[in-house]
């Protein structure tokens, strides 16, 4: 279920980005990654549906993780926690008894040029 935005031409502009900010850049990539996340949270909890019973909601459980990176690659989860994330995947793909209510996937795809513009954005105010 994990999406990927990535941006064309990012290795080159990261390289740049280094180049001129040195240290600086690694704060750089980490904040810009996690505010993208954000964006797709933010997306998440609008979507996502509500219950009637009184307890922790998935909408109040959704999450962007720290940075984390996997074969050079940077990146953040975002989704439900620990406490909500078990029944997160009834709605997404629905049940023998309940049709599917999706909010991660749909989240991703409408939010996902929006994530990369803010990105390339917040890369090119660096090199300026």
């Amino acid at each position: 279920m994990a999406g990927r935005v990535e941006l064309q031409g990012v290795d080159q502009m990261l390289a740049a980005i280094r180049q001129k900010l040195g240290d600086g850049a690694k704060k750089l990539e980490n904040s810009t990654l996690r505010e993208g996340g954000e964006i797709f949270a933010a997306a998440q909890k609008e979507s996502v549906a509500v219950s009637g019973y009184n307890r922790l909601h998935i909408k109040d459980d959704i999450k962007v993780s720290s940075v984390r990176s996997k074969n050079g690659d940077k990146y953040v989860a975002i989704g439900p926690g620990k406490a909500t994330g078990w029944r997160a995947h009834f709605l997404e793909f629905g049940t023998s008894k309940m049709p599917a209510q999706p909010f991660i996937y749909p989240s991703f795809h409408e939010q996902k040029a929006r994530v990369a513009q803010f990105m390339a954005s917040e890369f090119s105010k660096a090199m300026q």
